[in-house]
């Protein structure tokens, strides 16, 4: 039962974040206990196997759930290469007995990965390397009494760890996933050894962690690296806000995690209560956390990606606004004459999965400066708060300058438009971890720069006028670079963005039709849109520990839609003009946007 709940909570998690299988082809761990996925079941009793409260999942298993796999070990024909007490390099196992003192080590497995392949990473599949616990066991009992042995032992380890996190970016991986080592002072084992034996082992384990880092940074691969030493400790510090009742005792009393099932339980329910199993290993409850953490990061660069995305139909909007106004001036204005305008819009948008109530305001005023040309300039102000529904929001106020022109010759129309946009962010990333809630805050700047032109022509069938009409639309975005801040001082899922640049190239072609009947014009139009540079862009993402930002790709941009129009534009009175419009996206299930706004026109 637990792995059942714990697999739906994960679909359940899918829904609210930008997490798909779709970005990755497979997922692959390498690693030793704390990532078995049952290597050694086969030869125990039914239930076990595990290094957790079994039949619980590991942390391993619930990722790869929530991304859309079922991963099994490898020697069970799986992907899933970790083996309890496996150490990075070296036999034999920890302990040394059955069946850990066997145990492949990292090093092998990752060699055994690649003789599957053919010496080739998959380039779209996600890695994870979590190792180097066991040789830190290895060397504690005599660390205190030859530390310089000690510490060029684990530097060795930890090179050793980095050299194959490159070897799997060397032959194609780009997704790896790589933790430090957890305060293994800090469990129910390290506590047993008295004050001073945990604070050798909490040092033994930062040390390593240091050394894996600059191992790691040696290399010049750019990883994921995780922090379950600082994860770890922030549980520990107040588990009851994490959902545990006990974060110092085994849940499975005596019992050691590979074979403890629910009849091992000091009390009911203590897989999902207790931090730990046994003296070093995670309970279900416990793993998922873990799970939690890993996927938080995953899903946080699409989701940031789309500070950049939703300028761009904010200014798909304005520029649609602004054609129309000088389309109405070109068609209304007295030679020589003089309008103000203004309008507010309003409208639901859909960037999948985010939701959004955008609404605007914009003013303006132009002049007819020649007899078939009219100049114009406005001034806009557009606000949006995009859902990410349990993963939190984020605010966008928009400031923007525009001057447009309009002329017409006979049937024939062009209309354009310059605009340039500050945006101020405000960005509440919302991370679950167990019944926690983390808010992770941002306010990066932003702007943009745009430049569009529409041609169109009109063809007359007595009070009907209908015709082609083609549009170019460039624009490009910038994000600037930003830390998150949290609000509980908790820092290990903190995330540092590398800036944003998003450019738009989109390219429409439709027809529209207009009737002139008496002081109401009503009017339709359908186009459909190509956004060439929709696809390929990436964001840079670092977590606490990376020295080199990642990169990751950016949500799903809409690249081909259709826009369904409806609008009138008539009289109110001599000096007083208002203008109805709708304007729809349709035709792609990743972008909904729907905007409608009234615009009030008055000569002077």
């Amino acid at each position: 039962m637990p792995k059942l709940r714990l697999i739906g909570a994960a679909v359940g998690a899918l829904c609210c974040a930008p997490l798909h299988a779709a970005n990755y082809s497979n997922t692959i761990f390498f690693g030793d206990s704390l990532s078995d996925a049952g290597s050694f079941a086969p030869a125990l009793p039914a239930g076990t196997g595990r290094f957790t409260t079994n039949p619980g999942p590991v942390w391993a298993e619930v990722l790869a759930a929530r991304l859309g796999f079922e991963i099994t070990p490898a020697n069970q024909g799986g992907t899933d290469y970790a083996e309890g007490g496996a150490r990075v390099s070296q036999l034999p196992g920890v302990p040394d007995s059955p069946p850990t003192g066997t145990a492949t080590p990292v090093a092998t497995q990752v060699a055994n990965y690649l003789a599957s392949t053919g010496g080739l990473s998959d380039p779209n599949a996600l890695y994870a390397v979590w190792g180097g616990a066991n040789d830190l066991f290895t060397i504690a009992p005599s660390a205190a009494s030859d530390p310089a042995a000690a510490q060029a032992y684990l530097q060795t380890t930890a090179a050793q760890l980095a050299t194959e996190v490159a070897r799997l970016a060397a032959t194609g991986a780009r997704h790896i996933i790589v933790w430090n080592l957890p305060d293994i002072g800090a469990t129910p084992f390290g506590q047993s050894q008295g004050a001073a034996g945990a604070a050798g082992l909490t040092q033994l384990a930062a040390g390593y962690n240091q050394l894996l880092g600059v191992s790691l940074a040696a290399t010049g691969v750019a990883v994921i690296q995780l922090d379950s030493f600082a994860l770890l400790n922030e549980v520990i510090a107040d588990p009851a806000r994490y959902g545990f009742t006990s974060a110092s005792l085994p849940a499975c009393g005596t019992t050691p995690s590979l074979l403890c099932t629910e009849a091992s339980l000091v009390a009911p329910g203590a897989d999902q209560d207790f931090v730990f199993a046994d003296g070093v290993h995670p309970t279900t409850a416990g793993h998922a956390v873990l799970a939690d953490y890993a996927a938080s990061v995953l899903a946080a660069p699409a989701q940031i990606s789309q500070l950049a995305e939703l300028p761009v139909r904010t200014q798909t909007a304005l520029s649609r606004r602004l054609w129309r106004t000088a389309e109405v001036a070109l068609s209304t204005s007295a030679p020589g004459g003089n309008g103000a305008w203004a309008s507010i819009e309003g409208g639901r948008t859909e960037l999948c999965p985010d939701e959004a109530t955008p609404w605007g305001l914009a003013v303006g005023v132009d002049r007819r400066v020649g007899e078939n040309t009219i100049a114009g300039v406005a001034m806009s102000f557009d606000r949006s708060e995009p859902d990410w529904g349990a993963g939190g929001s984020f605010e966008a106020q928009d400031v923007a300058l525009s001057g447009y022109l309009g002329h017409r010759q006979g049937a024939a129309s062009i209309t354009a438009h310059l605009t340039l946009a500050s945006t101020e962010y405000d960005s509440d990333r919302r991370i679950r971890l167990g019944a926690a809630t983390r808010s992770l805050s941002g306010a990066p700047d932003g702007n943009r720069a745009a430049l569009g032109v529409q041609a169109a022509y009109a063809l007359s069938a007595g009070s009907i006028h209908h015709g082609p009409l083609a549009s170019i639309l460039l624009q490009e975005v910038s994000v600037q670079s930003f830390a998150e801040t949290p609000n509980d001082g908790s820092t290990s899922a903190t995330l540092v963005y590398g800036k944003q640049r998003r450019r738009s190239t989109l390219l429409s072609l439709g027809w529209q039709a207009f009737m002139r009947t008496g002081s109401w014009t009503p009017y339709a139009s359908l186009v459909f849109s190509h956004d060439a540079e929709a696809d390929g862009r990436q964001v840079k993402v670092s977590t606490s520990l990376s020295p080199t930002p990642v990169q990751f790709d950016a949500a799903t941009a809409a690249d081909s839609y259709a826009t369904a129009n409806l609008g009138v534009v008539g009289q109110l009175g001599e000096q007083l003009q208002l203008g109805l419009d709708i304007a729809s996206v349709v035709g792609n299930d990743d972008l909904k946007d729907t905007r409608m706004s009234a615009t009030i026109r008055m000569p002077f």
